[in-house]
């Protein structure tokens, strides 16, 4: 059990939003933000919290934005343990915790490589504030050890998907069309490249609750093989990769695992996946568990889809590694259980 105070987990982003979305729903995935509050004992803050603060608390929020308000709002709160979903709010928390002694701070680390994240931590050096660091991609475990953090309190850590929802068939079936989901840096114009010389039907969900990137799809002439969906419940974005041939995720290069979600998320469903090889997805993937391409390589990423859906038997056999490759090491249960595991560690070496 995790030792009881006054704990927090701060989640970046609407959390009402989110759940009020869910609510109406006859089925949805658990999510990982209230699952983890339940087993660290944690009253979790969002920015829904914000706009609920003091007047400081929205100053802050109008002339600094909702991360660093949100920090605020976690500090005054007068916690002793702190769990962040993400740096832009966990490393300004870091700045307000020199002044508080006796507290922990474990975060996730999605992509401290920005140039203003790096200049936080020269500037602030929160080496004694944060307790743990936990990132999806060993190009930010290293880049974290680079920026001065000592190399216990950084931990690789698999992301997940709730297997409990976005599950398979009970048969593998070679399915119809391709794909595509989720919005964080998806090269769509190289998939419509890819595909918009054929006859195979694709359908692209270009949404996510949690990115602000730019709708890819927007402004560009979309191929008549296309079809944009958006507004899906979670249980016919289920379906969507039950149905699917082969589910593709095109991506730009970059060095933390945008895409990650919709890879796992396909995986879980018994689908073949195509991935582009950014550098920063590849540690999320097991060997044989999906075909890898170029980023930015439509003729690539075309013959990829094309094989799979000509050949159903190696389809078949890349989506059942896929799936076993999350159920053995990339489950929700999973997640939180080896999250609540480095908090308790990193809590009782700032007890001693």
């Amino acid at each position: 059990m995790i030792a009881k105070g006054k704990r927090f987990v701060l989640v970046t982003a609407d959390v009402e939003v989110v759940l009020n979305r869910l609510q109406g729903e006859l089925e949805s995935p658990r999510q990982d933000f209230l699952e983890l509050a339940r087993a660290l004992d944690a009253e979790i803050l969002s920015f829904s919290d914000v706009s609920r603060g003091s007047w400081f608390t929205r100053l802050l929020q109008k002339w600094a934005g909702n991360a660093v308000a949100l920090a605020w709002l976690g500090f005054v709160r007068g916690g002793t343990f702190y769990f962040v979903t993400a740096e832009n709010t966990a490393l300004p928390l870091a700045m307000l915790l020199k002044f508080r002694s006796g507290t922990t701070l474990v975060f996730i680390g999605h992509r401290l490589t920005t140039p203003i994240k790096s200049w936080m931590v020269k500037i602030s050096r929160p080496f004694n504030e944060i307790s743990a660091i936990l990132c999806y991609s060993r190009q930010q475990v290293q880049f974290a050890g680079r920026l001065g953090f000592p190399a216990e309190k950084v931990h690789h850590v698999a992301f997940q998907v709730d297997e409990k929802f976005f599950s398979p068939l009970d048969k593998f079936e070679p399915g119809k069309g391709v794909v595509s989901v989720g919005r964080e840096l998806r090269d769509y114009p190289t998939l419509f490249q890819a595909i918009e010389e054929t006859e195979i039907p694709v359908t692209v969900v270009a949404s996510s609750p949690w990115s602000k990137r730019e709708d890819q799809t927007r402004q560009r002439a979309i191929p008549r093989n296309v079809a944009l969906r958006k507004g899906l419940s979670s249980a016919e974005l289920r379906e969507l990769y039950r149905e699917a041939a082969v589910v593709a995720v095109p991506l730009m290069n970059v060095d933390w695992p945008a895409g990650v979600t919709s890879l796992f998320e396909a995986q879980a469903c018994g689908r073949p996946v195509v991935v582009s090889a950014s550098e920063g997805i590849l540690d999320s993937l097991d060997a044989g568990a999906a075909l890898t391409v170029p980023c930015g390589d439509p003729k690539a990423l075309r013959e990829a889809v094309m094989h799979l859906i000509d050949n159903p038997d190696e389809a078949a056999s890349i989506a059942v590694t896929g799936l076993k490759s999350v159920l053995r090491a990339r489950t929700l249960d999973q997640f939180v259980t080896r999250i609540t595991d480095i908090c308790r560690i990193a809590e009782a070496k700032g007890d001693k």
